[in-house]
């Protein structure tokens, strides 16, 4: 258990950091490091979350499962629907460079994903984290 608990703070310390990184990259225009930062914040808060609940998942196939599972089970858009709108960013992206739109179109979608890790987080009981 304690082993989990290491990993599980390694994960949420991590996953913060990855989301951090992201935006920092989002504000230079590296959309394509942007979403593989934003993909690894949200993986590691879905496998902190199993852990925490003694069903860790390991493939990206079940981390997504998962992920949908605890939208559902909490009622929430924003964690049931992350992994969904983070496998579009790369064609938001596009769009808003082919149409020579504002950047300010993808940050609805970055800020769904950033409060679904951060929901997400607040799924882990505090001793778990501390």
């Amino acid at each position: 258990m304690a082993q989990d608990l290491q990993r599980i703070r390694r994960y949420r310390k991590q996953s913060f950091q990855y989301l951090d990184l992201a935006f920092g990259e989002m504000r230079v225009g590296r959309w394509s490091r942007t979403e593989d930062l934003l993909w690894g914040s949200l993986t590691l808060a879905v496998k902190g979350v199993a852990l925490s609940r003694g069903e860790p998942v390991e493939d990206q196939e079940a981390v997504r499962e998962y992920a949908a599972q605890l939208g559902r089970e909490y009622r929430d858009r924003r964690v049931r629907e992350a992994f969904t709108q983070l496998s579009t960013f790369a064609d938001w992206v596009e769009h808003v460079r082919q149409l020579r739109y504002r950047v300010d179109h993808l940050v609805p979608v970055l800020e769904d994903i950033s409060s679904a890790v951060e929901r997400l987080w607040e799924m882990v009981p505090k001793d778990d984290t501390d």
